[in-house]
């Protein structure tokens, strides 16, 4: 089942060897009214590319409060965060297909660390990008302040991702000393409870649905996600103070194939972002599923020879958990399709006679994903574009809305979803775990639709000024839904 089945525009993309589409891009308020939204994309559930709905956000306009300055030190320096990590793979999670584990979800680390800690690995990564730039490679000797910053120390603590339980290397979640030069490397992605921000950050966005439809009233939920960009290489030897991490071949960040069940509003404030979108209902090109052996990157120290000192490296832990949150597919729209064909049973690209979405995200646009639709995202940071006055991360902010539209074709997506993840299953099943139900899925979808549009009804404060000592620990689906 699918809205929009004209196939005007539609051309086979020679990187993606599949058909797509071009998200149409839109100025608001001039080439978009409300009633023009509603009636050619909400209700439709086709998505598009926003111009202008946040020109009036302090955190993208204001010279003084924007976020692409220091508008996160003045403010969140000194707090505590909770940051993904992957330190090897530009994908912040993905299944063990490379690795001849195909049963395996690779999770995302998740490493708390002070504020400030996140934003000067970032800003080290921009500077070492410049003098590579100028200079062809780093001479560390030629700069004594760079090399200060590399060196200066601080405390981490790994934080569980997966379930923990018995057999759980619990030695390694206490706090661990390590060095800056150590989380240079690590890919970190942030995704922090926009409303668990200070009341001050909170009053420099805002909820963007409600310039565009009046039926979504309170958002549901909203996160803001930040990167620094792919994992770089470990300098060797890791611990010597005259070595300095260089950044890897591929300089973008990817997000895996997933979806989720409430309509998105996507708002990026620097770097790009460059997007693929399925539309729900159409055949099982995907082959996602959450069924799988689960495991989570943790940072470990690793000492050097002699002993007396050590350097943060990495390890994985395999936890009982054997079913994610959300449906993951191993489809990465930029690998070769024999890749994608292995990893889909031959579905992607060969079997995808349908268009795709795609389009890029530029600072100031603003993506709307309707509820269902399959989305992946490769992200690049200011500094990887070459880019200067952008700061030094990647960084967006969405706030998500329950669907008001298409009840009856939304529930058979995600019941359709539900089947696949069944089938698609990378491991076996729990045997507790019963098989999808088609009468107790409907019933549920109905009971938790009247329950999410009641509580959506109720006026939600913005902003919420509740000032946040910690950010406190995100949920697994926090770090499921990277975009």
């Amino acid at each position: 089942m699918s809205f929009g089945s004209s196939r005007a525009g539609v051309q086979v993309d020679p990187k993606l060897q599949v058909p797509v589409r071009e998200i149409p891009r839109l100025r608001y308020p001039q080439d978009l009214t409300p009633e023009r939204f509603e009636r050619e994309f909400a209700a439709r559930s086709e998505p598009c590319i926003i111009e202008g709905l946040v020109d009036d956000w302090a955190a993208f306009s204001d010279p003084k409060r924007n976020w692409r300055g220091k508008r996160w030190d003045d403010f969140m320096g000194d707090e505590m965060i909770d940051v993904g990590f992957d330190p090897s793979d530009s994908r912040m999670m993905h299944f063990g297909d490379d690795e001849s584990e195909p049963n395996v979800l690779f999770n995302p680390g998740r490493l708390r660390i002070p504020a400030w800690s996140f934003l000067e690995v970032a800003r080290l990564r921009q500077e070492i990008l410049e003098i590579i730039s100028a200079e062809g490679h780093v001479e560390i000797s030629r700069h004594p302040n760079l090399q200060k910053r590399l060196e200066k120390h601080l405390t981490v603590q790994n934080m569980p991702f997966l379930e923990i339980d018995a057999h759980a290397p619990l030695h390694y979640f206490g706090p661990q000393q390590c060095k800056i030069r150590d989380l240079v490397p690590m890919s970190f992605y942030l995704s922090h409870d926009t409303y668990a921000l200070p009341g001050e950050m909170q009053e420099d966005i805002g909820p963007q649905a409600p310039k565009l439809i009046a039926g979504w009233a309170s958002p549901n939920s909203s996160r803001i996600w930040a990167t620094n960009g792919p994992p770089w290489k470990l300098p060797y030897p890791a611990w010597s103070s005259n070595s300095v991490p260089e950044p890897g071949e591929d300089s973008k960040i990817y997000s895996i194939f997933h979806c989720d069940r409430m309509e998105n509003f996507h708002s990026l404030l620097a770097g790009q972002k460059e997007v693929v979108l399925l539309p729900p209902g159409r055949k099982d090109v995907l082959k996602s599923t959450r069924y799988a052996v689960q495991r989570q990157w943790l940072a470990a120290p690793v000492a050097v020879p002699g002993g007396r000192e050590q350097y943060l490296g990495s390890t994985l832990y395999t936890s009982k958990q054997s079913e994610c949150t959300s449906d993951q597919s191993a489809v990465h729209p930029f690998r070769p399709p024999e890749v994608n064909r292995k990893v889909s049973s031959r579905q992607w690209p060969d079997e995808v006679d349908f268009p795709v979405r795609t389009g890029t995200l530029r600072k100031g646009d603003t993506l709307y994903i309707p509820a269902y639709h399959w989305h992946w995202v490769a992200t690049s940071t200011p500094p990887a574009l070459g880019i200067r006055d952008e700061g030094a991360l990647a960084m967006s902010v969405n706030f998500w809305w329950w669907p008001i539209h298409n009840d009856s074709a939304m529930e058979q997506w995600s019941w359709q979803n539900e089947v696949e993840s069944w089938e698609n299953a990378r491991n076996p099943v729990a045997q507790d775990k019963l098989p999808p139900d088609r009468q107790a899925h409907r019933a549920s979808f109905y009971q938790l639709t009247a329950r999410q549009r009641q509580e959506a009804a109720i006026p939600k404060a913005w902003p919420s000024k509740t000032v946040s000592k910690s950010g406190g620990p995100a949920s697994t689906r926090d770090y499921e839904l990277v975009d």
